[in-house]
């Protein structure tokens, strides 16, 4: 009997696969690269409000003009203070294909949107909620998502935020790292249990590549990112849990 509740099959697999072939196109892919990512900046530029922050790490100073954005398919922001080029949009469709390769206004884009799951709530009130990027080579998108696999890195840099179009700003704690297979039960994203959670929770913390120190528990809601590794036949994923909501002024 499955242990998980409810988990993605088949699309999924083609899905991940997709992502890490565009991810290796590097060569070719470069003008494509640096125009994709000139536009994601320019969209910072035109949607973004950054001031000192009140509080270090609440995530104030922060905010996102969505009026401009018009799409209501973004609905969230996704902001990495330690890593700089991690600060996009989140889009979610009718399925995982549909961001793969545009933008937030629906036009080609090699490197796509960072994207939610479509199976997931898009409050991200699921026990789990899924989170795609590429690894594009430029360290755009998830590209220096990578620089969590160092675990020195990560003890300055423990946290990262998304910003609700409803105005709330999520603080999440990484709890885990972790390579694992295109097809692995990492991509559960409910269940049908506390107990079936518990073992989730227990045995992503043990497949680590480091010992974060953290332990969430079962009544905590945890977002994993998801991206392709250098080689594309194994993904890297970095899952945090909920530990701060601030509502933004």
């Amino acid at each position: 009997m499955n242990l998980y509740y409810k988990k993605k099959r088949g699309g999924s697999f083609i899905l991940k696969f997709i992502m890490c072939a565009a991810a290796l196109v590097i060569i070719g892919g470069c003008a494509l690269y640096l125009k994709d990512e000139a536009a994601f900046r320019s969209l910072r530029e035109e949607v973004v409000t950054e001031k000192e922050d009140k509080e270090e790490g609440s995530g104030d100073g922060f905010t996102v003009n969505w009026d401009k954005i018009g799409n209501k398919d973004a609905i969230a922001w996704i902001r990495f203070k330690s890593i700089k080029e991690i600060s996009y949009p989140v889009m979610q469709a009718k399925d995982n294909a549909y961001y793969l390769h545009r933008n937030t206004k629906k036009e080609y884009s090699f490197a796509g949107s960072i994207f939610m799951d479509y199976h997931n709530s898009r409050d991200f009130s699921d026990q789990n909620t899924i989170i795609y990027g590429h690894n594009m080579a430029n360290g755009s998108m998830f590209g220096n998502l990578k620089e969590l696999m160092d675990a020195s890195f990560y003890e300055k840099h423990p946290f990262f935020y998304i910003y609700t179009r409803d105005g709330r700003v999520l603080k999440y704690r990484i709890f885990s790292a972790s390579v694992v297979n295109p097809v692995s039960d990492i991509y559960t994203y409910a269940f049908g249990s506390l107990e079936k959670y518990q073992e989730y929770l227990s045995t992503w913390i043990g497949n680590s590549l480091y010992d974060t120190g953290e332990r969430p528990s079962v009544s905590d809601h945890i977002v994993t990112l998801s991206t392709c590794t250098q080689h594309g036949s194994k993904r890297f994923a970095v899952q945090g849990y909920l530990v701060k909501v601030t509502e933004q002024k």
